[in-house]
């Protein structure tokens, strides 16, 4: 009997399933993907209607979550709120990693001149003060444009000011590739530049990307908190799980004993980023030739 080869990749994938921690992580971000994205079609209740005969009920079993200062169900609000949140900070992620492998892939491959330029180019993003200019830019923009579309420019400058440290991670592994033998022998045997870069270095440095954009989503979503808790996020009624908490700031309730009003909005957005850190970890190991064998 012919013995199964392994590929990298399936042997990534028996150092990812090895690791109880990431598989945990990986149980909860999928479960809280679940209840965020389907939830909201078995929920009973609108998200703009206001009852205030509701206001500031605490759990039951008609609220799990108990109700906001406008009667909305808590639970719905949420499982709305991540859906924005989730969508806004996987747009951010998405920028980083496009920028970041473009970058990263043709300095770390054409080297001289080019590697130069693009690397000059990175050190001037990555010395930008980060959170004062997002909130510059949000500020700039926050009269006459609708706050949707706000929300998503600011996500996307986030998105590029975050690509300097995957740039150099991945310019990094490409050089390193470069000496190996096999893209010596594409060489010889005439392989254009294209094949080289996006059929064999850029297969080779998935592992990194994958793992990196965990990371990158994690601050996205810790971004959009900060920028809802000073009054440059979204406005209600749109609900996100940063505009969720600001609704205690400067009132009482949780001296009142509100507690809903704070502890299921910032217990979704730890847990969410608890599970993506482990994820994220549990994703470079097992991606990570290097680790086998430990």
């Amino acid at each position: 009997m012919i013995k199964e080869q392994n590929t990298p990749w399936k042997l990534a994938k028996k150092r990812l399933l090895r690791n109880k921690i990431a598989l945990f992580g990986a149980f909860l971000l999928i479960s809280i993907l679940c209840f965020t994205y389907l939830g909201p079609l078995f929920s009973p209740y609108i998200d703009d209607q206001i009852d205030v005969v509701m206001r500031f009920k605490a759990p039951s079993f008609a609220h799990p979550f108990g109700t906001d200062r406008l009667g909305h169900d808590m639970m719905t609000q949420i499982m709305r709120g991540g859906q924005v949140s989730l969508a806004i900070a996987s747009l951010s992620a998405i920028v980083t990693l496009f920028f970041g492998t473009l970058v990263g892939v043709f300095s770390g491959y054409y080297g001289k001149w080019v590697d130069q330029l693009l690397m000059r180019f990175t050190e001037f993003v990555y010395v930008l003060p980060l959170l004062p200019m997002i909130i510059a830019f949000t500020a700039i923009f926050a009269f006459g444009v609708p706050p949707i579309i706000r929300m998503i420019g600011t996500m996307i400058i986030f998105g590029f000011l975050s690509f300097p440290p995957l740039a150099r991670l991945i310019r990094a592994e490409i050089i390193s590739l470069k000496k190996l033998e096999f893209i010596k022998a594409s060489e010889l045997l005439g392989i254009s530049k294209f094949s080289q870069i996006f059929k064999h270095l850029l297969p080779n440095v998935v592992g990194v990307i994958v793992a990196s954009s965990t990371s990158i989503i994690a601050n996205a979503i810790l971004l959009e908190l900060t920028l809802s808790f000073v009054g440059m996020g979204f406005p209600p009624p749109t609900p996100t799980w940063g505009n969720l908490i600001p609704n205690i700031r400067g009132d009482s309730m949780v001296s009142s004993g509100y507690y809903w009003m704070w502890f299921y909005p910032v217990s979704f957005i730890s847990l969410t980023i608890i599970s993506i850190n482990l994820l994220g970890e549990g994703l470079r190991d097992a991606l990570d030739p290097k680790s086998e064998g430990r």
